[in-house]
Parts: structure tokens; C-alpha cells; sequence
């Protein structure tokens, strides 16, 4: 596959002048994400044969089980470090890549009740510990840096001493879920940020399939954070890679029959969000329901009066778990609604406007839990928005790593002005202000507020 060259030059202090492609750097991310993946296969298989895994399991908050922590988080982490490490030793020695993980010791051990356990998960011996979770040895089988081939021309680049990519890393996003036997939802995330701008991403999925891991990837154009353009997508596709740990595909089909028909009339918004009680989430989706959606007939999308009366579809409420499985179901509904669109072949101007998805999250997702199905998010929908509850961009500079005001994500073109719509609305909202735990005063005025992709 021949795509335009998105090679970045950065030059930083002393001698070294370091050139990142980004299309080699995600052959890489894949490449890990699918390894770190098989850790994930191979601590559920064992889970199955003993208690004992899941007994260890650790909370970051007392007996919360979205906080969960096991010994596939740690393990899954290590394998794709040492993964990224050998391909990119010298630019991340050097600055030019910096790598972010979850379970990162400075994010997690002063959360964490107790001492740190799991000791296979940071075992000395690197390779060994490929062999305990039977998962590829980047010595015996190299890493994958050629998945994309770049050309000539239609170059990228940047060369300031600022230019910051940075690899965030969720080693297993729905680690509840992985606990509660939904193992569908989880997934392996790696997301690539430019100048704290998603643009590129790896979302694995170990456990859908019974002989085979699936990775979601998706590349854009970078661009200047002031840039409100939509997205230039490069890559955007599914991989997949032959498993070497097993798993009973019975279970899967069962986990996958157990989460319900999804098969809804295109007309419908669906709206994706977990069973979280915090007030934000709740207060969010009343606001969608009663100020947002209410006040029209339902699924009245083509009346003649104007844009307001395509903001009041019937929806449907999907309960979902794992923050990267909501993103990344907002995303393949938009790829089903088009190819049943290119499959009708009905001309645009005949058409109505496509409703598409929604997702809410409340305040506790991370940098690392978005970057990732963000960038595929973009890659396939260029006009998908990804904000904060107020409409406001996330933030991706490696330090503040919190997702402090939520996430709501939307694609599709009735969507993304319900997404807008439902921002503006929560910026005048006292009672949710104080659900986030911000004061009024301090949220920009609805006039100054621009809901865009990134």
C-alpha cells in the first residue's frame, strides 16, 4: 500500500537531528499492540484453568470495579514497551519520541492500595517474560516496520526544537470488563500524538475472534492545533494477526450474543455510554434526552423548516463498557451507515442526512484511553468530533493526562450538530459546572466555544 511520505525532521539541542515516520512508527505500534494482545489472550486462558488470577486482582479505588488491575495490565504493558524500545531506542533516548503507559509506576503506585504485586509482569529477564505469556519474541521474530510503504512526495514536516510525539499506551482498556467476563469490550489501545494532536492509532481487540487478533489502525495528516479543517485521513483499515494462545470461541459468541442486536433502523441515534452513576454522566444524559432531543416528533428528520428539525431522531441508549469500545463503536457504525449508502447508490441530494452515533463518558478516562481510537476515529470519518463535555479539545501534552471534563464523541452529520448542540447547552448548566467540579465563570461563553475534530 503506497501512501504520501509523513516523515517528521525534528532537531534538538546537540547534535542529533531525528526523523520520525509516522507510517513506520504505527507498522510498529500495531506490531506491539498485537503482542501485547496475546498477554491478554494468554492471562485469560489461564484464568479459566485457575481462580488465582483473578483473585489477585488489584483496585486503584477500594472495590471499584472500573478501577480494577491485573496481572494482564502490567504484563501486556512490558511486552509492548520492549517492543517500541527496539525499534526506536535511539529517538526516545534522544526526546524525540516519548512513550506514555498507564501502568507507568509514577501513574499508578501511589493510587494503588497496597504494595505492588504481580512480579511476572516486571520480571528482569525481558525475553523470558515473552515466553511466559507466550506471546512473539521481537528477537526470534523481528518487529513489523514495513506494514505501509511511504512515497515520494506529499511530505509532512516539521523541524522545531518543540515537535513532541508522544506513544500513549493502555495495555488493556476494560480491565473490568476483562473481570467480569465481558471480553469483548477489551482492547489493547497505543495512540500517536503530534503536538498533542492524535494522529495516529492502534486499537487491538484479543478476544472477538477465536483463532485471530484484530487491529484497528488509522492514520491522518498532521496539523497546527489552530487548524479547524477537517482531518486529511492516510490510512484507515482492520489487520489480522493468527493468534498463538487459545480461547474458547463458544465463550466469545456467547459474550457477543449476551451484548444484544445492534441491528437498529438508520434513522436512529445511538448513543453509547457505560452504566457509570456519577452525576455528570447522568445529568449529560438528560440533557441530551430532554433539552436536546426532546421537543419534535420522533424520527422526524426531513422535515422543510431548517437544520433544528434534524436534531430530534428517535435514539438508542447502548450500554457499553471500556472507553476505547464505545469510540471505536461510534466508528464502525459510521463505516456501516456508508457502505449501505454506496450500496443504495442514491445521490447525496436525495439522501437525508446521516444520523450517525454518539458516545458520553463522564470524568476518569485518560490521554491513553482516547489518543488511540481517536486517530481511527479520524481516519475513517474526517468530520467526527472528539471533545470534552463543553466542546472544548482534549488534551494530549503528556503531563496532564486526565480526561477532567469527559469525552462525548459523534459521527455522522445529525450527530455531530447534536454534539454541538448538547455542549453549548451543558456550558450554561450551574448544576453540571458543579458536577465536574468547575465554576461557571470559568467555562468559555457559548459564542467562543468551536466543536471541531481533534
Amino acid at each position: 500500500m503506497a501512501i504520501p511520505d509523513t516523515g517528521i525532521d525534528t532537531e534538538y539541542e546537540g547534535d542529533y537531528v531525528g526523523n520520525v515516520d509516522l507510517a513506520e512508527l504505527l507498522s510498529t505500534c500495531i506490531d506491539a499492540c498485537r503482542r501485547g494482545c496475546e498477554v491478554i489472550r494468554n492471562v485469560h486462558h489461564l484464568s479459566l484453568q485457575s481462580t488465582d488470577i483473578l483473585d489477585s486482582v488489584q483496585y486503584k479505588i477500594h472495590d471499584d470495579p472500573r478501577s480494577a488491575l491485573t496481572e494482564a495490565d502490567g504484563a501486556s504493558q512490558k511486552v509492548i514497551i520492549e517492543c517500541l524500545n527496539r525499534c526506536w531506542e535511539k529517538e526516545i533516548e534522544a526526546g524525540l519520541i516519548k512513550i506514555v503507559g498507564e501502568e507507568d509506576e509514577d501513574h499508578y503506585s501511589t493510587d494503588l492500595e497496597g504494595e505492588k504485586s504481580f512480579d511476572t509482569a516486571f520480571s528482569e529477564d525481558i525475553m523470558s517474560h515473552f515466553d511466559n505469556y507466550n506471546s512473539p519474541r521481537p528477537d526470534f521474530e523481528p518487529m513489523q516496520r514495513d506494514m505501509f510503504e511511504p512515497t515520494e512526495g506529499s511530505t509532512q514536516s516539521l523541524s522545531s526544537k518543540s515537535d513532541q510525539v508522544i506513544v500513549f499506551i493502555d495495555p488493556m482498556d476494560g480491565t473490568r470488563e476483562f473481570v467480569e467476563g465481558r471480553i469483548q469490550n477489551v482492547q489493547c489501545l497505543i495512540g500517536i500524538t503530534l503536538n498533542g494532536m492524535p494522529v495516529a492509532g492502534a486499537v487491538g481487540m484479543p478476544m472477538v475472534h477465536g483463532n485471530n487478533i484484530e487491529i484497528a489502525y488509522g492514520l491522518i495528516s498532521p496539523r497546527e492545533k489552530n487548524e479547524s479543517s477537517a482531518a486529511v485521513p492516510l490510512l484507515s483499515g482492520v489487520k489480522m494477526f493468527d493468534a498463538r494462545n487459545p480461547l474458547d470461541f463458544h465463550s466469545v459468541k456467547e459474550c457477543i450474543s449476551a451484548s444484544g442486536s445492534t441491528e437498529y433502523d438508520d434513522s436512529t441515534l445511538r448513543v453509547f455510554s457505560g452504566d457509570s452513576k456519577k452525576p455528570a454522566l447522568k445529568f449529560a444524559m438528560g440533557c441530551l434526552e430532554n433539552n436536546v432531543l426532546g421537543g419534535a416528533a420522533p424520527g422526524n428528520i426531513q422535515e422543510a423548516d431548517g437544520e433544528a428539525s434534524h436534531l430530534h431522531p428517535p435514539m438508542r441508549r447502548i450500554v457499553a463498557g471500556g472507553c476505547g469500545n464505545k469510540m471505536l463503536s461510534v466508528q464502525r457504525h459510521f463505516q456501516s451507515l456508508s457502505e449501505r449508502r454506496n450500496e443504495k447508490d442514491s445521490s447525496a441530494s436525495s439522501s437525508p442526512p446521516m444520523v450517525g452515533a454518539i458516545s458520553l463518558a463522564p470524568p476518569g478516562s485518560s490521554s491513553w484511553d482516547t489518543a488511540a481510537p481517536t486517530a481511527v476515529l479520524l481516519a475513517a470519518d474526517p468530520d467526527a468530533r472528539v471533545t470534552d463535555l463543553f466542546g472544548h479539545a482534549l488534551l494530549y501534552d503528556g503531563e496532564h493526562l486526565l480526561n477532567d471534563c469527559g469525552v462525548v464523541v459523534s459521527s455522522g452529520c445529525v450527530a455531530s450538530k447534536i454534539h454541538e448542540k448538547l455542549c453549548r447547552g451543558l456550558c450554561n448548566e450551574p448544576e453540571f459546572c458543579e458536577a465536574i467540579g468547575v465554576e461557571l465563570d470559568e467555562v468559555a461563553p457559548v459564542e467562543t466555544i468551536e466543536v471541531r475534530s481533534s
